[in-house]
């Protein structure tokens, strides 16, 4: 099949995906204030952009970041480009990452096997749920992913490179990608690699693969951040970099380990790649079965598996942490689609019918469940009783501010049904072509909408930034808060906010009367019990932002 793509064509299939990808990442950029997660890592851009230390992130002066520099340089680069920290600054680098990795992965499609794998790889990477997310939004995943993409294509290309001092150029190349990895998220950044090549290399019988320099040149990298870190951070980052390396491995309770079972991430490659992780298990089981023995099948397969069962092996997991998987998941997708298109057969097996019925029939219900309310008055307590009490309170909040009209429920209602019965029509003319199509304009008819209006909407119930631009004007300037503070209230207050972890430290703070004190909504009452001549200067009682400002009578009188 992939004769008929002359020179010219092949291009287009290159650069095609990249281009979609990054108008799909641009998009959400503007819509949403910050979240927790985003902010956490936008704090330390603001105090490097107002003359903090290059080298040791920080959230406040006695909290250091718990991960390396490299995403935070990034930020602070296109901050300095856009004029200011800002949203859009501090998610620019993902956007950029996350179109490079398309294009690597569609590059590494095309190295592997074709155009037409390439291509498709890069359309499936782009419209995976979770990636595009991620490639939207300041989170230090994406930047991590486009590294680890880089060494996988690098490594490629030196193994198969036609002489010994090409083959060095480009090892040293691929140590680097590999430091920059760690300088991003940590010591996963050369032990998934590695670990990856090793077993392939072995199942192989690949030689000749330059080891010890792509061990010590990472190493050395990261070497040097480290010494410029360590007597610039102080006993705060030496304690940080103690406790992300020996206390993570040995499940310190002194740091954050989300604790999952071992299996936690079978529903989370299926959720993140929504949809095309529908096709994952009959893609593994054909491939296996028909391409054991083809070199470059096993590439992305052994990689894949590699980290999926790795990762499996520790307690603490994040949905997130599965993000270098999906170019390589993309590209075993791609290749399954190609020969599917290039198939002469007139019947779809089983495995190739069943995910396509199962996606139907999802999109069947997404227009079921929009054209309900059409239909009938919708009551969350009533009607969604089986969902938990914070989601039926955001459904609510929805259906009494932000329903659409019935028009344009009925709209997207008939748009979903065109999805799903174009998918039944694809499979009874046995058009994997028409398959492949739906799929992919129904994906990007969803993600426009759930980044774009409906990212909008959620975000004025779930952001910090209306409270915290209250607090600014009510308060003075000295402010204190209860415990350690949420990082989007600490980015939108955008000022320092001394912490009270201790009673002398609130006894102090409730003794200064140029200070105020902000409270979660379930701490209040016992300190307004204790100090009774305090009282509530501002709340906010939404169930995703239960806060309150606390300070003397004499502040409530102050306009």
């Amino acid at each position: 099949m992939t004769e008929v793509f002359k020179e010219p064509a092949s291009r287009y299939l290159l650069i095609g995906p990249s281009l979609l990808a990054f108008f799909l990442f641009l998009w959400p950029v503007g819509h949403s204030d910050l979240s927790k997660r985003e902010a956490r890592e936008g704090v330390p851009v603001v105090h490097m952009d107002r003359g903090a230390s290059l080298w040791v992130p920080r959230i406040n002066d006695e909290r250091v970041r718990t991960k390396p520099p490299l995403f935070y340089w990034a930020g602070l680069v296109a901050s300095k480009v856009l004029g200011g920290v800002s949203e859009i600054s501090l998610r620019l680098p993902s956007v950029f990452a996350g179109t490079a990795t398309v294009f690597l992965t569609t590059l590494l499609g095309f190295r592997l096997f074709s155009p037409v794998t390439g291509c498709l790889a890069g359309l499936i990477l782009a419209t995976s749920w979770r990636y595009a997310y991620l490639a939207s939004h300041a989170r230090i995943d994406m930047l991590f992913a486009f590294f680890i993409t880089l060494a996988f294509v690098g490594f490629w290309k030196m193994i198969k490179a036609e002489d010994d001092d090409k083959s060095r150029r480009i090892s040293l190349y691929v140590a680097v990608a590999l430091g920059l990895a760690i300088l991003t998220k940590g010591p996963l950044g050369i032990i998934f690699p590695l670990m990856a090549w090793f077993i392939y290399s072995w199942r192989v019988g690949q030689k000749d693969i330059p080891w010890l320099r792509l061990i010590i040149v990472p190493l050395g990298i990261v070497g040097a951040w480290l010494a410029l870190a360590w007597t610039v951070g102080g006993e705060e980052f030496q304690s940080m970099i103690y406790q992300e390396t020996v206390g993570r491995v040995a499940g310190s309770g002194s740091i954050q380990i989300h604790h999952k079972p071992f299996y936690y991430y079978v529903p989370q490659i299926f959720l993140g790649m929504t949809p095309w992780s529908l096709f994952l298990p009959v893609v593994l089981w054909s491939g296996f079965k028909k391409h054991r023995k083809d070199v470059q099948w096993l590439y992305p397969a052994m990689a894949w598996i590699a980290l999926f069962v790795f990762l499996s092996l520790f307690s603490g997991k994040r949905g997130d942490y599965l993000l270098p998987l999906y170019p390589m998941a993309a590209i075993m997708i791609g290749h399954f689609f190609s020969e599917s298109l290039s198939d002469s057969s007139s019947r779809f097996s089983v495995g190739q019918l069943l995910p396509v019925w199962l996606l139907s029939g999802l999109i069947g219900v997404i227009a079921l469940v929009l054209f309900i309310p059409v239909l009938i008055n919708i009551e969350p307590d009533i009607h969604l009783a089986f969902l938990n009490s914070r989601d039926r309170y955001m459904i609510n909040l929805l259906l009494l501010h932000d329903l659409p009209s019935r028009r344009i429920l009925a709209m997207a209602t008939v748009i979903m049904l065109f999805f799903a019965l174009g998918l039944l029509v694809a499979l009874k003319e046995r058009s994997f072509l028409k398959v492949w199509s739906f799929t992919v304009g129904w994906t990007i008819f969803v993600l426009l909408l759930a980044h774009g209006p409906v990212a909008k909407v959620i975000s004025g119930y779930s952001s910090l930034k209306p409270f915290a631009e209250r607090v600014k004007k009510k308060a003075p300037s000295r402010l204190a808060h209860m415990g350690e503070p949420r990082e989007d209230l600490l980015y939108y207050l955008d000022r320092p906010v001394q912490e009270a972890h201790e009673a002398k430290d609130v006894e102090n703070i409730i003794d200064n009367a140029e200070m105020l004190l902000l409270v979660r909504g379930s701490q209040s009452a016992p300190i307004l019990e204790k100090y009774p001549h305090l009282r509530v200067i501002l709340e906010t009682k939404d169930m995703f932002r239960q806060y309150q400002l606390l300070g003397p009578v004499s502040v409530l009188a102050k306009p």
